[in-house]
């Protein structure tokens, strides 16, 4: 309770602290519960970074002397999460790493609007575990239930409103919110119902089903770090690209990783975007996922090149000039790059030292629990029907010794397989670990078998049979 009050007196001194007539000082501040590192990293809207350290007593503080009001992002032990910043604001912040998202609340100026954009988007994070349901719907149903949808939280927001005033922004935000990801099922819509990957598939959908599309802004520089934004701009430039390419060729079919198709994906990033930090990280994001799941250097280089063509971002190009590089050594038949990993003894390990006969790699980040428990129940599974084949789990974050431990014997999983990377930020850019869905399979000696495996691929069982 004192360290309660505490904080809150910071709030009350930053917030009203007025004496010389200037605008209030903005402040952020907070303290972390089971912190996963010794600091905190905030990003502000135009890209500045402020590197905050724990106290002893795992809390930080921060005010601004170059403010710049919109959506900024802080990022502790892998784990990320935006908050609203607008002039006079005073926050301070609660987390549990243990839960990040889920215990993460706000108090001071500004605290309820923040509060009321957590709720509101883990309630619409939540609406996508029932989406399997949701997708089933017929097209003229599902249509009808997305305006709904729309409809009655853009109602809880203007009753929210009426008790609450706030910002133009902040309307915009929310507003936002609710729109951007209801128009992304949408887009996802005819492949989660269809099943297809060609235009004969979809058939069906009402006249008006992609009306929203009129909405659609591509350059708000307002939502340039809000994922909902993101989120659904990456699958509407799917389909957009899908569609171009079937009007040209309508034997075109879909395939995620095919050249022609991601390269057009760039073409309109190009030719729809003026934005600058938003066309860079869509064309970053985009060239990432190909080369990471690319069988075929060749066309892996390719897209690199009309990459390069199209970012004006250098520390992106340098990136993937980077990943290309790795991705080229982590073809079948090379050595696996000796990787320091640390055991559950706390030993470090060259990695391929810890190989006894072929083995499956998979890894897996404290930002997101869900993968965390999915992929070792599923490998629990696939341990019993490959007897001759092993599995080892590394997370990428860098955790303390007993973070680490405490997650894995909480959900009651066998620690002996366990590893964490040395050095993550080297090992993850080495391995070209872009998403932790990634599966690296090797022999015993390291050799690298295959690199582009899914873990929760259909077709997993039958390319593990191959190495058993």
């Amino acid at each position: 309770m004192k360290s309660l009050h505490f904080l809150l007196g910071l709030i009350i001194f930053y917030g009203c602290n007025n004496s010389d007539g200037k605008k209030n000082v903005v402040f952020i501040g907070g303290d972390i519960i089971n912190p996963s590192n010794n600091y905190v990293v905030l990003y502000d809207p135009k890209d500045n970074v402020d590197t905050l350290f724990l106290s002893e007593n795992n809390k930080f503080f921060h005010h601004f002397t170059n403010f710049n009001p919109g959506i900024h992002s802080f990022v502790h032990g892998g784990k990320h999460q935006s908050i609203l910043l607008e002039s006079n604001d005073s926050i301070m912040m609660h987390i549990n790493t243990h839960d990040f998202d889920g215990s993460l609340t706000y108090n001071g100026t500004g605290a309820k609007k923040n509060n009321y954009l957590i709720e509101l988007l883990s309630k619409l994070e939540n609406e996508n575990e029932k989406n399997n349901d949701f997708y089933s719907q017929e097209p003229l149903i599902f249509h009808k239930t997305i305006e709904t949808e729309i409809s009655n939280n853009i109602e809880d927001l203007h009753l929210f409103l009426k008790h609450n005033p706030n910002s133009k922004l902040f309307k915009k935000i929310a507003t936002s919110s609710i729109k951007y990801h209801y128009f992304t099922s949408k887009e996802l819509y005819p492949y989660r119902h269809f099943g297809g990957n060609k235009i004969s598939d979809f058939i069906g959908l009402p006249s008006n089903f992609y009306n929203f599309r009129k909405e659609i802004i591509y350059n708000d520089k307002d939502l340039k770090d809000f994922y909902p934004y993101y989120n659904f701009l990456f699958p509407h430039i799917n389909n957009l690209a899908f569609e171009q390419l079937i009007a040209v060729n309508t034997d075109f079919t879909l395939d995620t990783n095919n050249l022609e198709y991601t390269d057009h994906k760039l073409v309109l990033i190009d030719s729809l975007v003026t934005n600058s930090m938003i066309k860079n990280n869509l064309l970053k994001y985009t060239t990432r996922n190909f080369i990471s799941n690319s069988k075929s250097i060749d066309k892996s280089y390719i897209l690199y090149q009309s990459f390069l063509d199209k970012s004006s971002n250098t520390k992106d190009k340098l990136y993937i000039k980077n990943l290309f590089k790795n991705a080229q050594g982590l073809q079948p038949g090379y050595q696996l790059p000796a990787i320091e990993v640390i055991d559950n003894k706390n030993n470090n390990l060259n990695i391929n030292s810890i190989f006894n006969k072929p083995t499956v790699i998979y890894f897996w980040d404290n930002a997101s629990r869900y993968h965390f428990e999915n992929s070792h129940i599923k490998v629990n599974t696939l341990s019993k029907l490959f007897p001759t084949i092993d599995f080892i789990s590394i997370n990428i974050n860098s955790m303390h010794t007993n973070v680490w431990k405490n997650m894995i014997y909480t959900n009651q999983f066998n620690i002996e397989n366990e590893y964490r990377f040395s050095n993550p930020s080297f090992a993850k850019k080495r391995l070209a670990i872009n998403y932790i869905k990634k599966i690296l399979i090797v022999d015993q000696k390291g050799v690298i078998l295959n690199a582009t495996a899914n873990l929760f691929d259909t077709s997993f069982e039958d390319i593990l049979k191959f190495y058993k």
